[in-house]
């Protein structure tokens, strides 16, 4: 019976070893073709992101299908029946093609689960705490190497990284708000873009950190998101079934423990979990008539966006195009309720522009005033929240208040290539002039 299973074992094994030999190829070869400019990627700023809209969670995958088909090699290096040697260097090749395209990811995350993965491994495996005992100079001198490559790849992209660790401590903030139930399924980027908002209005924050501060499409960790959408209790339980699940492949020396080991470390820095999206009818639909919007034919564009609802109230791109939709109908009210369903599962501060002009529009200048404020502590380093804050202040007849306002965004930081932040700035400038001349007189 034993004999039994352990066949029937290995067959499922490396039936699923075949399988993901087959992902490897293609997402490798769709790589490369991208590279050679033979494919499209999945996001116009890059020249390699697989089937995915991003290269960081491409690397990701190819990351965890290189170790798991590295471990499977390596254990399998001595095989001695002709089906074993094939599936050996078919492995082997496919690791070649995903050590081919890795590089151009550019996931530090990716490089980082390929190394916890092959420490683990190495220990497990190969023996290594006999080998650096037996060399201790060696292993001292490759373990300061490491560190400096280390420290090297965080500066390499030093602001994003920093920018990283700034989302794990707003997301550490939102937790602790709600540490047992968390705030629901979907908030997470909600909950983040009103924690930022609160964290940046308490006080004057680091300079570093303003820069860094933006409005994220994901939660760079999914075990916090966990955590802030389900509590502590839930992350605590997830993470307690993925060591348990690890312990239990290692115990049967299955290549898959080091592959979920990957998948563990990358999950913790970034997004794997949320890559993948494919879309429905009703998203194909909302796509196909968002030209409406680019024409102006605003009434056209929220009879055809009004019946998606139901389906695409998780969207929140939807949500602000038919918010946005409502607002340029002059259906103040009706604009605010669906942008405040957006603003609780986006960290955009544009929702909350747009419902500070709705709030305009119908004389509520205090409530518009406070979302153009909340919007501008979202991401400090945006000036259309002053500009508009300003503007109002100006229709209001309230010169100093548009004055400081119009201040602010002259001493803020201006990319030159950023046309548009540009011509606010220089649009704020020449109000502080005119502005300046009517309280001297």
């Amino acid at each position: 019976m034993n004999r039994l299973s352990f066949v029937v074992n290995k067959v499922i094994q490396e039936a699923i070893i075949i399988f993901v030999n087959a992902i490897a190829f293609v997402e490798s070869s769709l790589g490369l073709a991208q590279a050679l400019r033979l494919k499209t990627p999945g996001h116009a700023s890059f020249a390699m992101t697989g089937s995915f809209a991003n290269p960081g969670p491409y690397g990701g995958l190819i990351a965890i299908l290189l170790v798991i088909l590295g471990a499977y090699v390596i254990q399998n290096r001595y095989a001695q029946k002709w089906y074993d040697k094939a599936i050996v260097v078919l492995s082997s090749i496919s690791c070649a093609l995903c050590i081919i395209v890795l590089p151009a990811s550019m996931s530090r995350a990716a490089w980082f689960a390929i190394g916890v993965a092959a420490l683990v491994f190495g220990f497990k495996e190969l023996d290594l705490a006999y080998w650096i005992r037996k060399h201790n100079t060696v292993a001292a001198i490759a373990s300061v190497i490491v560190i400096i490559v280390m420290i090297g790849v965080f500066f390499l992209k030093k602001d994003s990284a920093i920018g990283r660790l700034h989302i794990w401590h707003m997301e550490l903030r939102a937790i602790a708000e709600a540490p047992l139930s968390g705030h629901g399924k979907g908030t997470v980027l909600g909950v983040y873009g009103d924690t930022q908002a609160e964290y940046f209005a308490e006080k004057e924050r680091p300079k570093i950190i303003t820069k860094v501060a933006g409005c994220p499409e994901y939660a760079f960790n999914e075990y916090l998101k966990i955590g802030v959408e389900y509590g502590i209790p839930a992350m605590i339980g997830v993470i307690v079934v993925m060591i348990a699940l690890i312990t239990l492949l290692l115990k049967y020396r299955s290549p898959f423990a080091y592959g979920l080991i990957a998948f563990s470390v990358f999950a913790f820095f970034s997004y794997p979990l949320e890559a993948v999206n494919i879309k429905s009818e009703a998203e194909k639909e909302w796509e196909s008539i968002r030209y409406l919007a680019s024409m102006e034919l605003y009434e056209d564009a929220v009879e055809e966006l009004a019946p998606l609802y139901g389906d695409l109230k998780d969207n929140y791109r939807y949500i602000y195009d038919y918010g946005y939709a409502l607002h340029k109908c002059n259906r103040y009210q009706e604009s605010n309720e669906i942008l405040k369903e957006g603003a609780k599962i986006s960290s955009d501060p544009m929702f909350y522009n747009i419902i500070g002009k709705n709030q305009e529009a119908m004389g509520l200048y205090e409530e518009a005033e406070k979302a153009y404020l909340h919007a501008h502590h979202m991401v400090p380093y945006r000036l259309y929240p002053l500009t508009l804050l300003m503007k109002m202040k100006i229709r209001l007849q309230d010169t100093d208040q548009a004055l400081i306002y119009a201040r602010k965004i002259v001493a803020m930081p201006v990319n030159e290539r950023h046309l548009t932040m540009v011509r606010l700035q220089n649009d704020a400038k020449e109000c502080v002039d005119s502005l300046s001349n009517i309280i001297s007189d």
